[in-house]
């Protein structure tokens, strides 16, 4: 599973950001995101409630693998960053 983070200015927070979490994971030849508002606790990026998903299935594992590739693709152009994964 790949994450993505966005941290951008929002007048309407008292804080002024706004933290958005995007998860990717691709399994075979199905592709499921999740989205949803996040926050910082300990130093660790935590949604703020359950994230929302979305599922879509390609005929081939050749397809989802490039539709995944397209929808992170579109995420990084809009400004979010990869989290890098944590040592266990």
């Amino acid at each position: 599973m790949k994450i993505f983070v966005f941290m951008g200015r929002n007048a309407k927070n008292k804080s002024g950001m706004s933290w958005k979490m995007w998860k990717i994971e691709r399994k075979q030849c199905r592709v499921t995101v999740w989205f949803g508002p996040a926050t910082v606790v300990k130093h660790r990026l935590t949604a703020v409630r359950s994230l929302q998903s979305r599922t879509w299935r390609f005929r081939t594992e050749a397809l989802a693998k490039e539709n995944e590739q397209l929808r992170i693709n579109e995420k990084l152009n809009k400004g979010y960053e990869r989290v890098a994964k944590r040592k266990a």
